[in-house]
């Protein structure tokens, strides 16, 4: 028999809605029938297709004014544990207030002065005609329920039981296996603490929602938000690295993105992966001791690093010829065992964007898109205030979408990409080709041949700014692009390349509105970032700090 074939009419009037559980802790202030009455009127306006009230007072109360399906439970204390609705006199009051549905504990704990939950279920159905909402906290408890006849079964208990104990979230592996295995509706309920949390259990098959307190008890609300700034305030700093192809900066991070003992060290990546991870060594180490000698213990640390970077292991699965050798290397492992602190990895384009979307202008956004120019170009997509990383951990690789159908070769091997039009051998490149004379290559490496540039261009040099105008149109088109995939409510741009240079974000800001077909008519958003130059430090000190796990 399939779950809707001779299903109460009530439960079709719950299905893919929400209800809300009006219930106040014993000795809150909200603890009186008046208050839960307001309450439940409250969200019932607000569109809750169903109410959960404890005790038969509280529900004759509210069903003088609700015609809304109520779940009717009632709490009893013995030993210091709670049952919900242990007998069927107490089944019997919840219906007489004007219960719709039974609510009961049927997990396999004792309770000496209870009744079994499977005589109760056969005699609500049979004395009280209602149906039965089994709590339940395993799948065990879910699958016996439904067996012995309950109408609907609930996750509500898991997380109370001794062997749940441990579990302070709600269970979506619970959720799963219920939805598959039993032939109840199954409810989600108890530990939903969000809309998407609710929009998730729905769309993985919960017949309906039920939250309590992360709706009706301000209490609550207030401490989870108390718990949270004192956790912040609190919190140990970290240090935070950004392994870039020319330099590694290491430094010593708070929670408010405050950055303190920066030490820095060529990256030698010709070296290889030795000497890239002698410096890397050298920069942290550096930052550990001054730390120490402050009596400062870091909380961990969190390691910036081009390349595609392995969200399971924190090694480094792919990376390009700027870093030699550098693909296949077990950073966080080399990390924790070298430093002995607990260790997160992360692309650095995407630390860049962590440390805007937590210390930026990106604070302000709830969609945005960030574009970090350097030896390479990387970037990120921040959707609902969460960083995309994408299945492998590299979305938002923006740098390699082509531009030029078999335009200039690219690092990673094909011909075109916006990399190989925007970065520092690219503005290398363009200066050169417009006459521009460049100093001695044995005493300037591209990152200080770029940052020459950079200064002449500030200087009004015509050759750099043309070759600044030439990387505009370039960077437009791959914007211009970005703002049709993802329509984010801003782009924002950093990396040395455009430190000073307010006139090129200008340009590139007015040639994207001229390429979207809507840019007259909406302008769209290009700005510099603000996180500057130790982002990179920044945003991966964060992943310490649990901003993105």
């Amino acid at each position: 028999m399939g779950r809707e074939e001779g299903m109460p009419e009530i439960l079709q009037q719950l299905r893919g809605g929400l209800v809300v559980s009006c219930q106040a802790a014993p000795g809150d202030p909200l603890e009186d029938t008046e208050t839960i009455r307001r309450i439940a009127r409250s969200v019932t306006a607000a569109g809750a297709v169903g109410l959960r009230i404890n005790s038969a007072e509280h529900i004759a109360a509210i069903r003088r004014d609700s015609k809304l399906p109520i779940i009717g439970i009632q709490k009893r204390c013995s030993g210091g544990k709670t049952r919900i609705t242990p007998d069927f006199a107490a089944a019997a009051a919840l219906a007489e207030a004007g219960a719709s549905i039974i609510a009961l504990d049927c997990t396999s704990r004792d309770w000496p002065n209870g009744e079994p939950w499977r005589v109760l279920i056969e005699r609500i159905h049979r004395e009280l005609n209602l149906p039965v909402m089994a709590d339940i906290a395993t799948l065990e408890e879910a699958l016996a329920a439904a067996a012995a006849g309950a109408d609907m079964v609930g996750t509500t208990l898991n997380g109370y039981t001794e062997p749940t104990r441990s579990n302070h979230r709600f269970s979506w592996p619970l959720l799963a296996d219920m939805v598959s295995q039993v032939r109840a509706p199954v409810v989600a309920e108890g530990h939903i603490s969000s809309p998407e949390e609710a929009q998730r259990a729905l769309s993985m098959g919960a017949w309906c929602v039920i939250v309590g307190s992360a709706i009706t008890r301000p209490g609550a609300i207030t401490a989870n938000f108390v718990r949270a700034l004192q956790k912040r305030a609190s919190a140990a700093p970290a240090v935070g690295v950004d392994i870039g192809g020319t330099c590694i900066k290491a430094g010593l991070v708070n929670p408010s993105g405050e950055v303190s003992l920066v030490a820095e060290a060529p990256t030698q990546a010709s070296g290889g992966r030795d000497a890239i991870t002698a410096s890397l060594c050298r920069a942290v180490q550096q930052v550990i001791s001054a730390a120490h000698n402050r009596g400062v213990k870091p909380a961990g640390l969190g390691i910036a690093s081009a390349g595609a970077i392995d969200p399971q292991d924190g090694s480094v699965f792919a990376a390009t010829e700027n870093l030699p050798g550098w693909a296949g290397f077990p950073l966080r492992f080399f990390a924790e065992e070298r430093f002995d602190l607990a260790t997160w990895v992360v692309n650095d384009a995407h630390a860049a964007v962590l440390a805007e979307l937590h210390f930026g202008l990106g604070r302000s956004l709830s969609d945005f898109v960030a574009v970090t120019i350097g030896t390479g170009i990387g970037g990120g997509v921040v959707c609902g205030r969460k960083l995309l990383s994408g299945r492998h951990g590299f979305a938002g690789t923006i740098g390699h979408h082509v531009i030029r159908e078999g335009g200039r070769p690219c690092n990673c091997g094909r011909h075109g990409c916006l990399e190989a039009y925007v970065s520092t051998a690219a503005l290398i490149r363009e200066y050169e080709d417009r006459g521009g004379p460049i100093p001695d290559h044995r005493s300037f490496d591209d990152a200080a041949l770029a940052l020459h540039i950079n200064q002449l261009a500030i200087s009004g040099d015509p050759g750099a700014v043309n070759a600044y105008e030439a990387l505009a149109r370039y960077l437009a088109e791959g914007i211009a692009n970005i703002f049709n995939l993802f329509d984010p409510e801003a782009v924002l741009i950093s990396g040395g390349l455009v430190e000073g240079q307010a006139q090129f974000v200008s340009s590139v800001a007015e040639q994207v509105s001229a390429l979207l077909h809507f840019g007259c008519k909406r302008k769209p958003c290009v700005k510099a970032a603000t996180s500057g130059r130790l982002a990179g430090v920044q945003g991966a000190a964060t992943l310490v700090f649990g901003g993105q796990r």
